[in-house]
């Protein structure tokens, strides 16, 4: 019979793991519970062992190869399709030899000391239950051993040669290596048959049934209830034309490529986060939503607002309103916000030029209209250049935190997110509020540290106070 040797379950998240060494090779005979390969994982090397004995007559995967959990790697000829067969056509005739000498010896026994076991003329039927007497589907030694049946082994520190199998095609079940242990504890193996009633029996007679070993058995710990073992379906792999899909890397999806990976070899981004407290502001959109949209035509978002605030803060701290090249620092004194807007083609980002010149109303209006021009690809390349700082929203799709790519050559991107109700401490008591975290991500190369917190603490402090805001309006 051919065995298949499976990669393991190596651990909760180990999905896969690379071979390192193989312990045999084709041809090569092996007994049970030898090491056959070595795989390495992201978190421990193990080895697997052979669960059966024979010959391994195929090997599915090379030194290198990265294998999934429950691929087939090795296959193993146990020799038993021609030699198993005939034993068990017999009633398993590899254990009967033995028998017809013990048989009498027992009868002896029986005979001998028939006063100490009054009225247990049945006693002498249980004797057949230690090891020598069990009706085997393999010799011991030789079963074939799942990883919870080896967990009891190692557990109970039993020698796998002295376990008859009973399962099916020699398979060793929990129930045998707990016949084994019972066998061990009651001395199976050395003398059997009945004992006239010692305080401690060594066999199961008629003295396994007097108090003395009912207090034993109660001493002794119950053992493990086996557990449910569970057959894992096994799926053929797709086709290898299935496997995967194709496709060049090309047009906007290689401009976002190019544009990501020279952001981040040019700039040493740095984020800092705040929680901000957007209590006041959202229940002042609430406020005037209905009649800005019957008024205007488009929907008031938190996005003018977030702005307005962004453009105050410019003018009040330059150098994240600015531009960096090998030999000068470039300061605008222009406020031109991009708006990373998602599209199925790729993320664009197009550009409101002059925004803090602009009104709330302006703003929001304007917004829409990029928005949707972006969504239908109707973007200029006036649309989407030369923006001085930028903002992205990825709260509108439920995020709660981001680290923000900088748009080249600007040096900051304010990243925004979810609104969610969450207990804050207001004039020293807990209070339930509408936060959302921004993070900014800055170039280190021109914006320290304190000034990207410090820029960013005022955006906050403009959110918080809807009328500080519009004070600041200018």
């Amino acid at each position: 019979m051919v065995a298949d040797v499976l990669v393991p379950q190596m651990g909760e998240s180990v999905l896969e793991g690379t071979i390192l060494e193989w312990k045999v090779k084709v041809g090569d005979t092996v007994e049970i519970n030898q090491p056959l390969v070595e795989l390495m994982t992201d978190k421990v090397n193990v080895e697997i062992p052979a669960e059966t004995a024979g010959v391994l007559t195929q090997q599915f995967a090379q030194e290198g190869d990265v294998v999934p959990v429950g691929s087939r790697i090795a296959t193993i000829d146990d020799g038993q399709a021609g030699e198993a067969a005939p034993p068990d056509s017999k009633g398993g005739a590899t254990s009967a030899p033995p028998r017809p000498a013990a048989e009498p010896a027992e009868a002896k026994e029986a005979e001998t000391a028939p006063t100490p076991a009054t009225g247990t003329e049945p006693q002498p039927t249980e004797p057949p239950r230690p090891r020598k007497e069990v009706k085997g589907t393999a010799e011991a030694g030789k079963g074939k051993m799942s990883p919870k049946v080896r967990m009891l082994i190692r557990e109970y520190g039993l020698d796998p040669k002295t376990i008859t199998p009973t399962g099916k095609d020699g398979l060793v079940t929990v129930d045998d290596v707990m016949r084994t242990v019972e066998d061990r504890t009651t001395g199976a193996g050395f003398t059997m048959g009945p004992i006239p009633a010692p305080p401690r029996p060594m066999t199961r007679g008629v003295a396994a049934r007097t108090e003395p070993s009912a207090e034993a058995a109660a001493a002794k710990p119950a053992p493990p209830k086996p557990a449910i073992e569970v057959d894992i379906p096994r799926f053929e792999p797709l086709p290898a034309a299935q496997r995967e899909t194709r496709k060049p890397l090309q047009g906007v999806r290689k401009l976002i490529s190019d544009h990501m990976v020279r952001s981040v070899q040019t700039s040493p981004h740095v984020t800092t986060f705040e929680d901000i407290d957007m209590t006041n502001l959202v229940e002042y959109r609430n406020e005037i939503k209905a009649d800005f949209k019957a008024t205007y035509g488009a929907n008031i978002t938190f996005m003018p607002f977030i702005i307005k605030a962004c453009c105050v803060a410019l003018k009040e701290f330059p150098t994240v309103n600015a531009s960096l090249t090998e030999k000068e620092i470039i300061l605008k004194h222009f406020y031109n916000i991009g708006i990373a807007v998602a599209r199925d083609e790729g993320l664009i980002v197009p550009v409101i030029k002059d925004a803090d010149k602009k009104t709330i109303v302006e703003l929001a209006v304007e917004i829409a209209q990029i928005g949707e021009k972006a969504r239908t690809n109707k973007l200029t390349p006036e649309d989407v250049s030369d923006g001085t700082f930028s903002l992205t929203n990825a709260g509108m799709f439920g995020a709660t935190g981001s680290t923000p790519i900088i748009s080249q050559p600007q040096v900051a991107i304010l990243g925004i997110h979810q609104i969610v109700k969450r207990p804050w401490v207001v004039d020293g008591e807990i209070t339930i509020r509408d936060i959302s975290n921004f993070g900014m991500s800055f170039d280190h190369r021109l914006i320290d540290g304190h000034t990207a917190v410090q820029f960013l603490h005022r955006v906050h402090e403009y959110l918080a106070d809807a009328r500080r805001l519009m004070m600041n309006l200018r």
